[in-house]
């Protein structure tokens, strides 16, 4: 075992002796360790844009947990930016159990959750937060805000918390469809969340710092879009873990200064990179197991495969926010996003990502307990391949181990590469050497007429 391995399983025997504040400190300890490692002897392999999202991410979420009074815990989809006209930290429960997944000590809030009588068919993200909150790990904060938006799940999740801790629970209530009368409707929720902030903050609602956030996320968006031009043609070295870490960027620290010089500095750095187009470029739909030791021998710093973008750099698409009419705009955006209405609103959209950024192969990842991924992967499948991208669905989980069978998903894995090899009649060098024996090739259209069999 190692160092990591070793202090997750110190945390884990505190929280089974019921010692739930020394946990939680020793989960801030490990994260300010992070950080002075992130400052001091980042590793060399990362570009220094990323080295500043990561340590960007873990600050987020350590100064989360250090001020809980300060701190409204949020879903991926909730308007984070009405946070900052308060002053307010949002603490992700998605990114937090990812957290807890790079501390290895998910497996024992997750147990603890299914002890408490949570379902062990919900979702892990969700299930591993109310294990910590079952454990007394994590402490009361501020509020709690939530959406309708794209999961079943966040509601009952965000009552149970409320609940629990005897904190207010704010949902937005997003319609299925867009109409200007539905617009109105999540403009009048957004008024109550932000006086019900006020109450609690004592503060007014600063709608100037509301505009000036959605100025900011104007222009962080412009330099994502260049980011994502860029990036399709560049040697950038990741990992699965990165490519996690931009959802910070993207969504839980929307509008965000510190968002906006994160850009700028990867553009800057992308324009400087080396141009390879021998790399297999991957587009990622849904969530990166980013444990998954199968996958990270392919995205994790090999030059041979370059991870292009994932859905969830497109689901706010093309709009343009109005800083002169905040309220409206972040009304429009939840309910213009991909992961809202039909399915088919989304796997258009992915396709139209991929017409942008020519990817070789496309993986869509089923989380496990997440009904839409597992739902709509027929929808997606026809889309992708439909637009003449290869494509290889797996079956896992983004944070439990116990529901990942790495061997199951290395043999599909390795023969979707080696079809997506073949498929470039020889030319590039193999992603990641042979194929293990006993690996069957992949069961898709586009292996069955280029695989041979």
């Amino acid at each position: 075992m190692g160092l990591v391995d070793d202090y997750g399983a110190y945390i884990g025997r505190q929280v089974a002796a019921g010692r739930g504040a020394r946990a939680r400190r020793l989960v801030r300890l490990g994260l300010a360790y992070e950080g002075a490692r992130l400052r001091l002897r980042p590793d060399p392999r990362t570009p220094k844009a990323l080295v500043r999202l990561n340590r960007l991410a873990v600050r987020a979420v350590a100064d989360a947990l250090a001020r809980p009074s300060r701190c409204v815990w949020v879903n991926l989809f909730a308007p984070v930016e009405l946070l900052q006209a308060f002053g307010l930290r949002p603490l992700s429960i998605e990114c937090f159990s990812s957290f807890m997944g790079g501390f290895r000590v998910e497996g024992q809030f997750l147990a603890d959750a299914e002890r408490a009588g949570y379902a062990d068919t919900l979702c892990a993200y969700h299930k591993n937060f109310l294990g910590a909150a079952v454990d007394g790990v994590l402490r009361p904060p501020l509020a709690a805000l939530t959406t309708t938006l794209a999961c079943d799940g966040n509601v009952n999740t965000f009552r149970a918390l409320g609940e629990r801790f005897g904190c207010p629970t704010l949902v937005i209530d997003v319609p299925y469809e867009y109409s200007e009368a539905n617009e109105r409707y999540v403009v009048r929720q957004l008024e109550e969340a932000a006086s019900s902030l006020a109450r609690l903050t004592g503060r007014p609602f600063d709608t100037a710092a509301l505009s000036r956030a959605l100025e900011s996320e104007n222009r962080a968006r412009d330099l994502h879009e260049e980011a994502l031009r860029l990036g399709a043609s560049r040697d950038y070295p990741s990992t699965l873990t990165l490519q996690m870490f931009k959802l910070f960027a993207t969504h839980i620290l929307s509008g965000s200064p510190e968002v906006e010089a994160y850009y700028r500095q990867l553009v800057a750095e992308l324009r400087t990179a080396p141009e390879d187009p021998t790399a297999l470029r991957i587009l990622w739909v849904h969530l990166q197991p980013f444990h998954q030791a199968a996958l990270q021998k392919y995205f994790n710093y090999n030059p041979r495969v370059r991870f292009l973008a994932s859905d969830f750099d497109a689901d706010y698409g093309d709009g343009r926010l109005d800083p002169a009419r905040p309220l409206e705009s972040l009304a429009r955006k939840m309910l213009l996003n991909i992961y809202n209405g039909p399915y088919e609103r989304k796997a258009a959209a992915v396709r139209a990502l991929a017409e942008r950024l020519r990817p070789d192969g496309a993986i869509h990842f089923n989380h496990w307990g997440c009904k839409q991924s597992a739902g709509g992967v027929a929808l997606m499948q026809r889309a992708l391949e439909g637009g003449g991208v290869p494509f290889l669905a797996l079956d896992g989980d983004g944070l439990d181990r116990r529901n990942s069978p790495d061997a199951q998903i290395a043999s599909r894995v390795d023969a979707f590469f080696e079809m997506l090899e073949a498929r470039r009649g020889g030319a590039a060098e193999p992603a990641l050497g042979p194929r293990p024996e006993g690996c069957h090739p992949y069961e898709g259209e586009h292996a069955r007429k280029e695989t041979p069999g």
